[in-house]
């Protein structure tokens, strides 16, 4: 069996760049907010459904770029940078966003519905797969831990471990915004985590588009 130990800094990276990617406002946390609100069984199959659209998502940029890869180890470069501008292009957005009121409020979404366990599963599934952003975002992190020499159980463990960090996370979104006095938690916080996070997504970026653009 190929060492594994040389791809793990990589491995380790994506988890990182998912880690601090999910927790960020956006669509999925919304889309779980309010489902959660409204029924905790409707948030908590909502979370399902955007886990398993994020492993579908790393699975698909997981083994397009090892295809890319093996047929041009340049486009990896220039992937490696365009996906280093990118996770930049986040950061300064979520920079931005520190002086921005939130648009969140679900102090608002009080009125309890029905559970629709399926509906909401395939609304989370949906939400994740539809949004164009997933594309470059997974194509971009993905790059971190996969290269022309990996071998298949970095693929393995890349899948595995972005749905588990996916499901743990959006479980816990779930279950925080269907509890009461915790969903207004996270709007008084959000310019420190906008700020923590934009930082974060600036130096993922910056390493990664160095670290390729010496190579080409």
């Amino acid at each position: 069996m190929q060492d594994l130990t040389p791809y793990l800094p990589g491995l380790f990276g994506v988890y990182a760049a998912i880690a601090v990617a999910f927790t960020s406002p956006g669509p999925n946390f919304l889309t779980i907010a309010s489902r959660s609100v409204d029924n905790r069984s409707n948030g908590i199959f909502a979370a399902f459904g955007i886990s398993l659209g994020t492993g579908i998502w790393a699975l698909f940029a997981a083994t397009g770029i090892t295809a890319l890869l093996n047929a041009n180890k340049n486009a990896a470069y220039i992937l490696g940078c365009l996906g280093g501008l990118y996770l930049c292009w986040l950061g300064f957005k979520s920079l931005k966003s520190v002086r921005q009121p939130s648009s969140i409020n679900v102090s608002d979404l009080s009125v309890k519905v029905p559970s629709r366990r399926l509906k909401s599963l395939r609304e989370g599934l949906l939400v994740q797969l539809t949004n164009p952003k997933s594309a470059i975002f997974w194509l971009s992190v993905t790059s971190l831990a996969v290269t022309p020499e990996a071998p298949a159980m970095i693929i393995v463990l890349l899948v595995a471990g972005c749905f588990t960090i996916a499901i743990a996370w959006h479980l816990l979104l779930a279950l925080v915004f269907s509890s009461g006095p915790a969903r207004s938690t996270y709007l008084r916080v959000k310019p420190i985590i906008s700020l923590v996070f934009g930082l974060l997504f600036l130096g993922f970026g910056l390493k990664l588009a160095y670290a390729n653009f010496v190579n080409l």
